[in-house]
């Protein structure tokens, strides 16, 4: 009896601190189920030891010293910068399709298929740093070429042939041999010739130079490793913002949210008109799928539930953290997955319902990366094709 009463109240305050801090979920979550394991493990073992003192000496000081390392963890976690995980670039912006000449719009998209690096992240480098001119002359430091590479970055820190010298740099052109020092020149055209004046060339150096310092787990610590300055990695991710409205998961679907004979989108992606009243129109950040009330609903991509309860007008959801980026599932009729569980492409995670903010029942799914909601058309892929 003892021992239940120690982990009722090791597990109260616990959940008294989280939610005082708010962060109930996430990393918080995680860390408090760590340190209460261990510290019901420890009060559980001196409960045995000390059966006859336990409530009235050593529960009061436990839970004490437990609540103060819940909390002084939870601020710790509060205030640590949290990653930005990578991503690829959606449709070109009608600004990008103006500023960016077509020619060029092409290697940046050729670049990011080979490197799974964000091609309005390329072109936003271009053109900050030569507006899109394949001989914009030497920088004050001496970089060269469409991308600005410094001559030993573009051939290796040890090739011979390279000198980072502002007045009369000098650079290697031999793709087997920069290979050979790490250099991050490339032949991407075929032509034999490493040329950081060719813009193939040196746009795909540039991506592969991005991929290399991590651009997949931290994009601001990779596009720092280009130009050592966090105003440099503000204006480069501003820019790349102005080029394309949607950032999408470095990654495609591996099924459905929904069994593919009763896949059929009934709101697409974007602004709508609002479904309970015609003459105003709404921003829609996911996708309706219009299926029949208790269908399957499915996790698309391996993944970690982050979260499964009542959220507002989207009434019953569950998001899926799939690393560098999120799924959501909204408006289900009911959840049989929990925070923290694993689960894998394909898995029945829920039923379709009408909870909520809703019309009728349907499925809403959205897809989520750095913030920002993408089309999960562009995700899933062809109607056709997705789900195979």
């Amino acid at each position: 009896m003892e021992v239940e009463k120690a982990a009722r109240v090791a597990f109260r305050g616990a959940d008294a601190v989280a939610a005082t801090t708010g962060m109930a979920s996430g990393r918080v979550g995680a860390a408090k189920k760590i340190i209460g394991d261990k510290l019901l493990e420890k009060a559980t073992e001196t409960a045995f030891k000390y059966k006859d003192y336990w409530w009235g000496v050593f529960i009061p000081p436990l839970v004490g010293m437990g609540a103060f390392f819940f909390l002084l963890v939870s601020l710790i976690l509060l205030f640590m910068p949290i990653q930005e995980q990578g991503f690829n670039g959606g449709s070109p912006s009608v600004y990008a399709l103006a500023k960016i000449p077509p020619e060029y719009l092409q290697i940046f998209m050729a670049a990011q298929k080979k490197y799974d690096v964000a091609w309005n992240v390329l072109a936003a480098i271009a053109s900050v740093e030569s507006n899109f001119r394949p001989d914009p002359g030497l920088s004050v430091v001496g970089a060269v070429g469409f991308m600005q590479f410094m001559p030993t970055t573009w051939s290796g820190n040890r090739d011979p042939l390279a000198r980072d010298d502002p007045s009369a740099p000098s650079y290697d052109t031999d793709p087997k041999r920069i290979a050979s020092y790490g250099g991050y020149g490339e032949d991407a055209d075929g032509d034999g010739v490493a040329d950081p004046y060719n813009p193939w060339d040196a746009v795909f150096a540039a991506a592969h130079l991005l991929k290399a310092n991590g651009f997949h787990e931290d994009p601001r610590k990779a596009i720092y490793a280009y130009n050592h300055a966090e105003w440099y990695v503000d204006k480069i991710l501003d820019v790349a913002s102005t080029f394309t409205s949607e950032m999408l998961p470095d990654a495609t679907a591996k099924g459905l949210p929904v069994p593919k004979d009763v896949y059929l989108i009934t709101s697409p992606f974007g602004n709508r008109p609002n479904p309970y009243d015609n003459t105003r129109t709404e921003f829609h950040q996911g996708i309706d799928i219009g299926a029949p009330l208790g269908t399957q609903v499915l996790a698309v991509n391996d993944g970690t539930v982050l979260s499964s309860g009542w959220n507002d007008g989207f009434g019953l959801e569950i998001v899926i953290d799939h690393g560098s980026y999120k799924t959501q599932y909204a408006h289900l009729e009911f959840s049989c997955v929990q925070p923290g569980d694993k689960v894998v492409a394909g898995d029945v995670i829920g039923a379709v319902g009408s909870s909520g903010r809703s019309t009728g029942p349907h499925l809403h799914f959205g897809v989520n990366v750095n913030g920002t909601w993408s089309d999960p058309e562009v995700f899933l892929g062809a109607r056709e094709e997705a789900g195979k």
